[in-house]
């Protein structure tokens, strides 16, 4: 730095620890004086009790609320105005302010009116000249700096200013805030933040997105989804590219990198690679990826289809999804271009249409549109509900209607509520009446007192004094009782004072009780035809015939299972074993537990543990696992304490149940995972792809690998 930029730094810090140092000294001062009040007035005395100011004053200190002293100097009020007073009682400025208030140093904040309706805020000095002119809507003092406020519309504009109103940035932000006390945060109206220095120099771009609060002496910045750290200086420290940052102390901090996402080829070359936190595969092929609370779609390489740019991203149907940001829904295509935009606080997809509610004119209104974006309805309504099949029932005006798929009001909003609908009666309430009208709001049944309930199209009841009465829509009774009934889609159900229940058919008629018929004297079971052979059960036992009904294999045994591959399971006094089809034991029945026989092995269990057994019944692999499934390979997976290993299918175990989770993906690769990492190993137990990864998934089709790291946090230590 040169000698002159020194100078010019060191001069406004030399006089910020002077201003700092008086405005101590006086503020201590201030504590030996006390206000005092005589018939409604207020005054002010020193230490010793002597009278300083004479009360005559409607309030001594700032607009505010507090009192202090500059110097020797204050505010007063006289007439709801306020002005300057010294303790010599000598009035520096007459009482012509709205409001006065003191930021510390030599300056005092003060409004004005400029006109009957509205206040102008401006700086005056301790001998009460203008030094800010009255052009602003707010000022705040930060040290030798004054924050500036602009009204334009609805929105302020910020700018920066020394103490005499030299611009140093123009009222033309949408806030600004101090960094310490040499660096400024400056926010557009794009929301990002740049920082500039108390000489208005910038020293870095507009890409913040935010500042959190000093740790330390140092501030996590954000920056999109990454954070770095700046100093009480608003010297950047560390830069943004990390996921996540957080402060130890002054000189340490722990940062994470974002986790990896990445697609490999059959080489384990990656392909492609995003970062993200989250990345969830939807039916179409394309995900949803989420950083830093922010959600967008990539396609299935790993493409950018939709930015970061939504809180939250529905399901994708018809090319659609519903997207939500900064609380407010939309819908949009696939291709990124928007069917309704994202400002409905409520966005329901049903079919082709989309019901939105909104604000409108300070109230909540609800709009029927399709998806290609074109509003149906031509008035907006309080309430729209989903649609039965028939209409869209609606609210205004505190009472109920229907609009129809085009929008159409076809049952005029004049009703109490829709109580219930079976096309094409609508059963309403009318000034607290029951009725029934049809879907194009004629009355099929006038409004009444009775209750009424829709049982189908066809058939009503009514609910008059003690009794219930079935009737059709032209009057006529079907039935009538005064015990309660149940309405079930092909009867009534009535129940009798005795606790029975009768059931009672719409025609009025009692539902008719089923045949009882007689058991047989000797009951057959009988079981699906495989390989020729059918199973049998008669007096207990099981046994099996041809397709012809003749006898092949006698009854004799307590349970038995289909033939497959010429062998049949068949349990003997609680135990199982596998017959041939000549009715000879092949597999002695030593077991609790069999499946059937496939390539010549089958898995048996005893006291529930399983090994495989060939078809003469010699044990392949011992019966010491927990559990044993043949895969579609013709592998076997077997598990033990929780862990998964593999076996070939005569048996072999080519390797050890270690893993928590273990996939066969071709002929000489498996995916295990172990202690939550996932990899790649050979059918010998030999590592193909080290196991080291959060995630792995093998898309077969594609023959592509998608991988997951995660990172883990490591320390900085700062110079």
């Amino acid at each position: 730095m040169a000698v002159n930029d020194w100078k010019a730094y060191l001069c406004p810090v030399r006089n910020l620890i002077f201003l700092w140092a008086w405005i101590i000294s006086i503020s201590a001062a201030a504590g030996d004086y006390q206000l005092f009040e005589e018939h409604g007035k207020v005054g002010l005395k020193d230490a010793s009790g002597a009278v300083v100011l004479p009360a005559s004053f409607d309030a001594l200190g700032w607009s505010d609320g507090h009192f202090s002293l500059i110097g020797q100097i204050t505010g007063y009020r006289q007439h709801n105005r306020w002005g300057l007073i010294n303790l010599k009682k000598e009035l520096i400025t007459p009482a012509i302010y709205e409001s006065m208030t003191s930021p510390g140093g030599d300056r005092v904040i003060v409004s004005k009116a400029v006109n009957p309706y509205i206040n102008k805020f401006g700086c005056i000095d301790l001998q009460g000249k203008v030094t800010v002119p009255f052009v602003y809507d707010g000022i705040r003092f930060y040290g030798l700096r004054a924050v500036v406020m602009v009204k334009e519309g609805t929105q302020y504009n910020y700018g920066l200013t020394d103490l005499n109103d030299k611009t140093i940035l123009p009222t033309r932000y949408a806030n600004i805030e101090p960094i310490g006390s040499l660096r400024y945060a400056v926010r557009n109206f794009e929301n990002k933040i740049a920082l500039c220095s108390e000489t208005g120099a910038w020293v870095t771009g507009f890409t913040i997105d935010r500042i959190d609060a000093f740790q330390s002496d140092l501030a996590v910045i954000h920056e999109d989804w990454k954070q770095g750290a700046i100093n009480r200086n608003g010297e950047l420290v560390i830069p943004a590219i990390y996921r996540e940052l957080s402060i130890v102390d002054a000189k340490t901090v722990r940062v994470r990198k974002a986790d990896q996402w990445a697609l490999r080829n059959a080489a384990f070359e990656v392909v492609k690679h995003v970062e993200a936190d989250q990345l969830e595969f939807a039916a179409n092929g394309w995900a949803r990826i989420t950083l830093d609370g922010r959600v967008g779609m990539v396609d299935d390489s790993l493409n950018w289809r939709w930015p970061l740019s939504f809180d939250e991203i529905g399901t994708i149907q018809n090319n659609m999804a519903v997207v939500r940001h900064q609380g407010k829904y939309g819908l949009q295509r696939l291709n990124h271009t928007s069917v309704l935009p994202t400002r409905y606080d409520s966005l329901v997809v049903e079919g082709r249409f989309v019901r939105v509610k909104e604000k409108f004119e300070g109230k909540q209104v609800w709009n029927l549109y399709d998806t290609v974006g074109t509003r149906r309805n031509p008035k907006s309504y309080d309430m729209i509900g989903p649609f039965n099949g028939s209409f869209f029932p609606v609210k205004h005006n505190r009472h109920w209607g229907a609009i129809d798929y085009r929008g159409r009001e076809i049952i005029a909003c004049v009703y109490d509520s829709l109580l219930q609908h079976y096309s094409p009666w609508v059963l309403v309430k009318f000034r607290n009446q029951y009725g029934i009208i049809t879907e194009d709001d004629q009355w099929g049944i006038h409004p009444q007192s009775h209750t009424l309930q829709l049982v189908n199209a066809s058939y009503l009841l009514e609910c008059k004094d003690t009794q219930q009465i079935l009737k059709t829509f032209d009057g006529s009774i079907i039935y009538f009782t005064e015990n309660p009934v149940t309405i079930f889609p092909d009867f009534l159900r009535e129940k009798l004072p005795n606790g029975k229940e009768k059931d009672v058919t719409f025609s009025g008629l009692p539902v008719p009780a089923p045949p009882t018929l007689p058991p047989p004297k000797t009951q057959t079971a009988s079981f699906r035809e495989s390989e020729g052979f059918i199973g049998v059960k008669r007096d207990g036992k099981f046994g099996f015939v041809d397709r012809r009904g003749r006898l092949r294999i006698a009854n004799r045994y307590d349970s038995i299972g289909e033939f497959h591959h010429g062998m049949a399971p068949v349990q003997l006094l609680g135990k199982w074993g596998f017959i041939n089809t000549a009715d000879q034991i092949v597999v002695q029945p030593n077991f609790e537990q069999v499946d059937d026989f496939m390539d010549g092995t089958t898995r048996v269990a005893v006291r529930g543990k399983w090994g495989i057994v060939n078809s003469t019944g010699q044990v392949l692999l011992p019966l010491r696992y927990d559990s044993l499934h043949r895969l579609p390979t013709g592998h076997w997976l077997v598990a033990e304490n929780n862990r998964f290993g593999l076996a070939d299918h005569r048996g072999n175990i080519l390797i050890e149940p270690r893993f928590e989770q273990l996939q066969v993906m071709s002929d000489h690769a498996v995916r295990v995972e172990q202690h939550g990492k996932f990899g790649v190993i050979s059918h010998d137990g030999l590592s193909i792809v080290p196991i080291q990864y959060d995630a792995f998934e093998f898309q077969r089709g594609r023959q592509l690998y998608l991988t997951l790291e995660k990172t883990s946090w490591n320390i900085l230590e700062l110079k």
